[in-house]
């Protein structure tokens, strides 16, 4: 019985941060390497499916990712500047998902997320021709001398960037996309495909292709 207990107080060990503050072990292994970046409660539960990447990481590390109590995540994250942060509230389940941050990206609490959704707060590339016409040749030079950060020399002054933010309590339906500068408001539900270019007030239902107001809630409703 003894020799349970300590096996298993070695896999809480290298799971869980020993005290606040320490820096947290993430769930999957393929986190491991990103430990000094990211903010794990105890009681979150991230699914070997899940995956970060942090494109270029910041130094001094700091935390770019941070995951509340009780949220369950099946989802992958991007961190493409070492200025842009992804925070996941209480509560959340996050299905398989794709959260691609330039900016920040902020998930309330209780927030039910399906699978195949992009949340994207960036549009990568500027608008403007000249202003991108390098990337990609700088990507595949930045790749070719250190395949894990082939975005440290991209240029991000013309990329438009903005804030998203979801609130408490919102669901978003399967394969929607939210896109950079939206506000969702709390208790929303987002229809499955919508994509959201705009903010939703608080309890409504939003739908379409862009996505529009297509019922109210009442105060009290989930």
């Amino acid at each position: 019985m003894r020799g349970r207990l300590r096996r298993l107080g070695r896999r809480l060990a290298g799971r869980w941060p020993a005290a606040p503050g320490s820096a947290p072990a993430p769930g999957p292994p393929s986190w491991q390497r990103y430990a000094a970046y990211v903010r794990i409660h105890p009681e979150a539960e991230i699914a070997p499916s899940a995956t970060l990447k942090i494109f270029d990481p910041p130094d001094p590390p700091r935390v770019c990712l941070e995951i509340g109590a009780r949220s369950h995540v099946f989802a992958s994250f991007a961190i493409l500047r070492p200025e842009a942060t992804i925070r996941i509230g209480q509560r959340c389940q996050l299905g398989a998902s794709n959260f691609v941050c330039a900016e920040a990206i902020d998930i309330g609490d209780d927030v039910l997320m399906a699978w195949g959704i992009t949340v994207m707060d960036n549009d990568a590339h500027a608008l403007d021709w000249r202003a991108r016409m390098h990337d990609a040749a700088t990507f595949l030079d930045s790749y070719r001398a250190d395949p894990d950060n082939p975005l440290r020399n991209k240029n991000w002054s013309a990329v438009p960037r903005g804030r998203i933010a979801i609130g408490d309590k919102s669901w978003i339906g399967f394969n929607a996309s939210i896109l950079k500068g939206v506000t969702i408001g709390e208790k929303v539900v987002v229809g499955a495909m919508s994509v959201v270019t705009h903010s939703v007030p608080a309890n409504t239902v939003v739908a379409g292709n862009p996505a529009r107001v297509v019922r109210n809630l009442p105060d009290g409703a989930a």
